[in-house]
């Protein structure tokens, strides 16, 4: 295995109005026969960056680790497995251009997917994510030309993923102020992995990434609680059970693998239960598992969908 490890200055992300870097790392695996093999673009979760799939795990395996010895033992044949840094103030990213964190979108298909293309000689390319990963690989995979898409317990069905977490955050914002000054407060924090405190950063992100307008618009009255109807409808509108519909004769012909855990604590099995449905309404060919787990240490379910997606292109191309 190669390992290359390279900064990308993007002109997309140059101008963002909370300053997060422009100059972004990003590290691709070389792995196995390469000749024709597709790129996969990893894609982290909220609180993460894709980086940190390189970490040592003692325990487990890392991505490194995982992707040599599927090659080892004949799982794979070959892949360019791309590991951007698109980590934000908000403590994540959804993968939308938006005026408040920045043109991530752009960045990814304009810059980031053309530059490894280029350099690399890359003909083909899927995207994989968990979480809001898993999110990005819906929204980027049924918009673009992407070949494959691996998607691991999606943010989808905003009513259950979010809504319930609405009231307690509402509480941790009061105690702050505005959503800017909590985005402040929270990195004064030294203890920033206190869950109420993460959570209230989340939504502030999203409310970044999905709400309307240059300024951080709250689905929600800060004094009251009651939901805006205005600003959640336009989070609405991003929810992929509400856009696939339109985005369906996109899907068709993609290689597509889908799983979730049936104990998900974000409830995020019932949302990815109707993408499913959505599917195989339409009889779109893909691959839906659902296994006995939550949504955190899952690592282990990409052994599946690196090798499903990884060899359906490579059959497709005739490697």
């Amino acid at each position: 295995m190669e390992v290359f490890s390279l900064e990308i200055e993007s002109s997309y992300l140059r101008d963002n109005p909370w300053k997060d870097p422009y100059r972004r790392k990003v590290v691709v695996l070389k792995a196995g026969e390469v000749d024709q093999a597709p790129g996969l673009l990893y894609l982290s979760g909220y609180f993460s960056t894709s980086l940190a799939q390189l970490n040592v795990d003692p325990i487990s395996e890392n991505m490194k680790e995982r992707i040599e010895r599927l090659v080892r033992n004949g799982s794979i044949r070959g892949v360019y497995l791309i590991l951007p840094d698109t980590f934000t103030i908000f403590g994540g990213n959804q993968y939308l251009d938006s005026k408040i964190a920045g043109l991530y979108e752009s960045f990814i298909m304009r810059e980031l997917i053309p530059e490894m293309r280029d350099r690399f000689q890359i003909s083909d390319f899927a995207v994989m994510g968990k979480s809001s990963g898993g999110y990005g690989a819906l929204q980027l995979g049924s918009k673009y030309d992407f070949k494959g898409l691996a998607v691991h317990s999606p943010d989808v069905y905003f009513e259950y993923a979010y809504l319930p977490l609405f009231p307690k955050v509402i509480q941790t914002l009061r105690r702050v102020g505005n959503p800017r000054q909590y985005v402040e407060f929270y990195w004064s924090q030294q203890d920033r992995k206190k869950r109420d405190l993460m959570d209230a950063l989340m939504i502030v992100g999203l409310s970044a990434f999905y709400s309307p307008g240059e300024d951080l618009m709250l689905p929600f009255d800060l004094e009251t609680g009651k939901i805006d109807d205005e600003v959640w409808n336009h989070w609405l509108s991003l929810d992929p059970v509400r856009f696939l519909p339109e985005r369906k004769d996109k899907l068709r012909g993609k290689h597509i693998y889908i799983d979730v855990g049936t104990k998900d604590e974000f409830h995020l099995q019932y949302g990815t239960r109707m993408v499913h449905k959505m599917l195989s309404s339409w009889h779109i060919q893909h691959l839906y598992e659902e296994f006995q787990g939550g949504h955190m240490n899952t690592s282990f379910r990409y052994d599946i969908s690196l090798a499903y997606i990884i060899n359906s292109i490579n059959r497709n191309g005739q490697i």
